[in-house]
């Protein structure tokens, strides 16, 4: 049977460093002595370290999980988590709010993106014509197909 320890949980360890860290970086002398004389300075310190790992927890949790419309100047977030109304996505190009899914995805001439095989190489290409050429990587053809999208849903002048 194993004893208990009373080392610190992987959590509390990492806490208990990067208090010490931004203590030294700081200059303080909080964890340098054991007095209780340093007990404020040392909570002090745990307490910033509690507070960016709460950050990265947060950001573990909620901002990896959010996506912007693909559409170039739109701001709605998606939290692809959670199931929203309206929001469409494409496996060559991202997600599309519900005001530009709806021009884009729907309707009478549908502009669906996607890559598609051409002599070893993939081109991507729209349910409209439209192709981007060849690209040397995805992401150029992703940022031609916004500026497509950007031109079909322009007003007509």
């Amino acid at each position: 049977m194993t004893q208990p320890t009373n080392d610190p949980q992987p959590a509390g360890r990492l806490r208990q460093h990067l208090a010490e860290a931004m203590a030294k970086e700081a200059g303080s002398l909080a964890f340098r002595d054991t007095g209780t004389e340093w007990d404020h300075a040392r909570s002090q310190w745990l307490a910033r370290a509690d507070a960016a790992v709460n950050a990265l927890h947060r950001w573990e949790q909620e901002g990896t999980l959010m996506r912007l419309c693909v559409i170039t100047g739109c701001f709605r977030q998606l939290n692809v988590a959670r199931v929203e109304p309206g929001w469409f996505r494409s496996s060559a190009v991202g997600y599309g709010c519900p005001d530009h899914a709806a021009s884009l995805w729907n309707g009478d001439a549908p502009h669906h993106p996607s890559w598609q095989p051409v002599d070893e190489r993939a081109v991507l290409r729209c349910t409209c014509g439209w192709d981007a050429g060849r690209t040397r990587f995805r992401g150029h053809g992703a940022t031609l197909w916004q500026a497509h999208a950007l031109d079909v849903l322009a007003p007509a002048a």
